[in-house]
Order: structure tokens, then C-alpha cells, then sequence
């Protein structure tokens, strides 16, 4: 039977979050006993009426709290029902995580649409064939002359007036996506990665292939999930580092 998530707890949160929390209420009423197994990935879809996404998310939480595990070939396992002790970090909003973009002067070339084939698609969470809008460009910070780095964003073909819009370069895209379609961001997600700089990326970095980069995905998430811009950067490690200030939040037992 299809259920809806709890509205009073989806306020301003993340449906994986919400969901998560339907599930460790659930856990809690023992409607999942110890030792008993989770449905499957499709069933709590079509049970919330939710996507596979949002489902991952929210099992990977309920995996950080220490209520289950997850066995390869068998499923997810209730191992307690009880919140482990732990600390949470808690991250301060987007625009505290990514001051950066604020200090830099992003040129980019013209937009295209594209099609993803089965690669792309898994980089931005849809299915293969979907239409895209993508463009490439140099990020730049104020008094250097060579590049901070090389960017190649995409956003969904719907939203490409954003990109249209993007003008001098100093408006962060999220925002236009914000302004110019009502839309509101919820989360960003990022994975840095080291790299050994290609040729090509080296040559617009203006720097020596072969030499070390840092690769920085970052996918940010309106509501219900939609990823509404991919961002991936490739910046000269002698050029470039990041920095993230997290407060550490005390959660018990108790989830207090």
C-alpha cells in the first residue's frame, strides 16, 4: 500500500531525511523487529512513492546511526533500535560551503544540449537518453591572469535559460536557477578527488601535464531530490585548496 511521507517532518528537509526518519519511527514500533529485513529498494519506492535515490540516501543514514547493515545478495538487516551515540557534522549553507564561487569570475562557452549515453547518465542520476544542457568554461580569480580552473556544468534542458542568462559571470548558477524558476535549493553534494592533469586540462591551466589536480563534483538538489546542476571542476593542486569549516553536533542516544 502506498504511503505518504510525514508532512510535518518534510519541511525544509530533504525527502531521503524524511524517509529516514519514517523508518527509524518504524523500527522503533517494531514493525521491523530485530534481525528482520528491510523491503527491498523497489518495494519502499513504491511504498513512499519515492525514487531509488531518495531510498539509498535514506538507508545509508539509518547505516550511520547503527540500526542496520546491509548484507550483499540478502538485504538490508535491522541490527537495533536504538540510534547509536555519535557525532553528526552538521554543514553551514551553501553559500558558507561554497564562498569561493562568490571570488571568482566564471567565463563559459556556448550552451549545447546533450544526450546522455550510459556513463554521463550515472554521473547525473537519470536515465540514458535523457536531453541536457551543457557548457564549458574557465573559472578566473580577480588579478591572475592563469585560469583557477576548468569547469563543465550541466543542467536539465528545461531550466537552460539559466544558462542564457548567465551574463558577466558572477552570479553563481544555482542562483539564477533560483531567481529566474522559483526553485530552491535544498543540498549540495561533492566529491574531490585527486588527478593527474591531462594534457588538454593542463594546457587551458596553463601548467605542466601530468602534474597534480584536484577534481571536484559538485550536484546540487531542489526539492524532492531533483538534481538541478552538476558542476565539475578541474583546479591545479599548486593553485588551489579547500578549505571547510563543519560544527560538530552531539547526538545521544536519544537522538537529543
Amino acid at each position: 500500500m502506498k504511503q505518504e511521507l510525514p508532512s510535518l517532518l518534510s519541511g525544509g528537509q530533504p525527502r531521503y531525511l524524511v524517509l529516514a526518519q519514517a523508518l527509524v519511527d518504524a523500527i522503533k514500533a517494531g514493525r521491523y523487529p530485530l534481525n528482520s529485513l528491510l523491503p527491498t529498494e523497489h518495494e519502499l519506492c513504491k511504498q513512499f512513492n519515492v525514487s531509488r535515490h531518495t531510498v539509498r540516501e535514506a538507508i545509508r543514514r539509518l547505516n550511520e546511526l547503527g540500526l542496520v547493515s546491509k548484507q550483499h545478495g540478502i538485504g538490508t538487516r535491522v541490527k537495533s533500535d536504538q540510534p547509536a551515540s555519535r557525532y553528526v557534522q552538521a554543514s553551514e549553507g551553501i553559500s558558507d560551503l561554497h564562498q569561493y564561487v562568490r571570488d571568482v569570475r566564471m567565463e563559459l562557452g556556448t550552451s549545447r544540449e546533450v544526450h546522455a549515453d550510459e556513463e554521463l547518465a550515472e554521473l547525473l542520476e537519470c536515465k540514458p537518453g535523457q536531453s541536457w544542457v551543457s557548457t564549458d568554461g574557465l573559472r578566473h580569480r580577480e588579478g591572475d591572469s592563469a585560469p583557477l580552473a576548468v569547469t563543465l556544468v550541466y543542467v536539465p534542458s528545461a531550466y537552460r535559460a539559466a544558462l542564457d542568462a548567465f551574463g558577466d559571470g558572477r552570479t553563481p548558477i544555482y542562483e539564477l536557477l533560483q531567481r529566474r524558476f522559483g526553485l530552491q535549493m535544498t543540498e549540495v553534494r561533492q566529491t574531490i578527488s585527486a588527478v593527474t592533469l591531462s594534457e588538454e586540462d593542463a594546457r587551458a591551466l596553463q601548467v605542466e601535464a601530468g602534474s597534480a589536480g584536484l577534481h571536484i563534483v559538485r550536484k546540487y538538489y531542489g526539492n524532492n531530490d531533483e538534481l538541478l546542476e552538476v558542476a565539475v571542476n578541474v583546479h591545479p593542486a599548486e593553485r588551489f585548496s579547500y578549505s571547510i569549516t563543519q560544527r560538530l553536533v552531539w547526538q545521544g542516544a536519544n537522538g537529543e
